[in-house]
């Protein structure tokens, strides 16, 4: 897969996990670890996956429109964002 995650506890979108309430609390098992459904699937998984991809910094269409609104919504969704901008621009 192109762009390896410099952290498997980076989600494809580029959140943290570490910090993610919902990760520490073991309601959120990862996405990167999620058997997921075709009707409950995360975005970004789906994409990456089908891309063939890492995380979301290693497309050739990144920073996407369909993710605009998604690293708008909180603060450590804009910090997604920028990670995701630092790892892309090592590849």
């Amino acid at each position: 897969m192109k762009g390896k995650a410099m952290n498997d506890n980076i989600a494809y979108c580029g959140v943290d996990c570490s910090v993610c309430p919902d990760y520490l609390d073991k309601i959120c098992p990862s996405c990167r670890l999620t058997e997921w459904t075709e009707e409950d699937i995360c975005m970004p998984v789906r994409c990456c996956r089908e891309k063939g991809i890492e995380f979301c910094g290693a497309c050739d269409g990144f920073p996407c429109k369909d993710m605009a609104e998604f690293y708008e919504e909180s603060d450590s969704h804009r910090e997604a964002f920028a990670r995701m901008k630092a790892m892309s621009q090592k590849l």
